[in-house]
């Protein structure tokens, strides 16, 4: 927001008189007189200036949407990211964890199975953290950015944006807006949304702190892809540890780990 100063063309100091104390009297006496009140912000403007950036302090995050949940922190400062994927296996009666470290240009990975652990040593997936070597992914795991979450790419193509009574904002968003919108939300078919995906209602809360709070999209039932609300939550700032590589004993990912990343 541009906050509107009070500004006059600088006071120039003249010898001592009566005539330039009655002159800086006036200029005093009109500063803040008159003139229209600034407009409002825009709301839009708003909610793109409280998206995380590079100068954000650390933060910690969740994202949920039809594929599940994803949990983790981020530490622009440090260039360091950390989260964790939880997929459960209703078949098989076991969850796998899946926790990734970010700092800069190098990562690490961690594999849990839980209560499959003879599935670990199947895979030949040590349980300790693994280094990734980038030159052996298909998409290297490098940090990318405060905003892990994409919430940026969303907003720019929200239109009709409105400060609701309780100070949250609500508008619609077109899912088809660019392959940044499609990276966001890859696990949802938006082509099957047809004409409903250009005008995605969602809600948006931006803390006292003005950093954007959570960024809601209510997505539509699709064939047999239920309705689902996809949601990115950023919290804690500042009361948030700074991310660093793992201490310990780290090894080397095998190749089962490329497997598993690539697919």
């Amino acid at each position: 927001m541009t906050q509107r100063t009070c500004a006059t063309t600088p006071v120039r100091r003249f010898a001592v008189g009566s005539a330039t104390v009655v002159a800086a009297g006036i200029l005093l006496a009109g500063c803040g007189s008159g003139g229209d009140p600034p407009p409002p912000p825009d709301p839009k403007d708003t909610l793109l200036s409280a998206v995380p950036n590079e100068t954000t302090p650390a933060f910690r995050f969740t994202g949920t949407d039809a594929s599940g949940t994803v949990t983790g922190s981020v530490d622009p400062a440090g260039k360091g990211m950390e989260l964790t994927v939880v997929q459960q296996d209703a078949e098989a009666e076991f969850a796998l964890t899946i926790s990734f470290r970010v700092v800069d240009q190098r990562s690490w990975m961690r594999v849990d199975f839980e209560d499959a652990v003879e599935l670990s040593t199947l895979l030949e997936l040590p349980r300790q953290w693994m280094e990734l070597d980038q030159s052996k992914l298909t998409k290297p795991e490098v940090y990318g950015g405060a905003d892990v979450g994409n919430a940026a790419a969303i907003i720019r193509t929200a239109v009709a944006v409105q400060q609701q009574t309780d100070g949250s904002y609500a508008g619609t968003v077109d899912l088809t807006g660019g392959p940044e919108v499609a990276e966001a939300v890859d696990g949802v078919d938006v082509t099957a949304m047809g004409e409903a995906a250009t005008a995605i209602p969602f809600t948006a809360v931006v803390g006292a702190n003005g950093n954007l709070g959570t960024l809601a999209l209510d997505l539509p039932a699709v064939g047999e892809q239920q309705a689902v609300e996809y949601v990115v939550r950023y919290y804690d700032h500042g009361n948030t540890p700074a991310v660093a590589p793992p201490t310990g004993d780290v090894a080397p990912a095998p190749a089962a780990a490329y497997d598993l990343l690539n697919g």
